[in-house]
C-alpha cells in the first residue's frame, strides 16, 4: 500500500500545533446557566480539568472582546466578574491558555442582561 501526503513542512507544523491545542482541557462554563436572565454585573464561572499551576482562563464575548482573564487554581475551578454589560442577549466562550498555547473554545453560553 502506498501513502502520499501533499502536506508541506509548514502544513505539518500547523497540524502539530492544532493537535497540541486540542490536547489542552476545554473549559466548561457553569454559571450563568444557558438562557439565564441576569443583571448588568454578573459572575461567570466554570471548570477546566485537569488544570496545572500557571494556567490562565480567558472569557470572551462571542464578538471577540476579552471580558476577563484569571488564573486557574489547580482544582480547575475559575470565576470572574463582568460589570456594566449592556442590556440584551449576550454569548460568551472560555478558553484555557497553558504556556502561551490556547485551547479550543468552550461551548457558547448564552444569557440575557436585563
Amino acid at each position: 500500500m502506498l501513502w502520499y501526503s501533499s502536506m508541506t513542512g509548514e502544513d505539518m507544523e500547523m497540524k502539530k500545533m492544532t493537535a497540541e491545542k486540542n490536547d489542552l482541557p476545554v473549559p466548561v462554563i457553569i454559571e450563568p446557566v444557558e438562557g439565564a436572565k441576569v443583571g448588568r454585573s454578573l459572575t461567570i464561572s466554570g471548570a477546566a480539568k485537569p488544570a496545572l499551576k500557571g494556567d490562565i482562563l480567558q472569557v470572551f464575548d462571542v464578538a471577540g472582546g476579552l471580558l476577563f482573564q484569571v488564573g486557574i487554581i489547580t482544582t480547575g475551578q475559575w470565576s470572574g466578574v463582568v460589570r456594566n454589560l449592556a442590556p440584551g442577549a449576550h454569548g460568551v466562550v472560555a478558553k484555557l491558555v497553558r504556556a502561551g498555547q490556547p485551547s479550543i473554545d468552550s461551548a457558547v453560553r448564552n444569557f440575557i442582561v436585563e
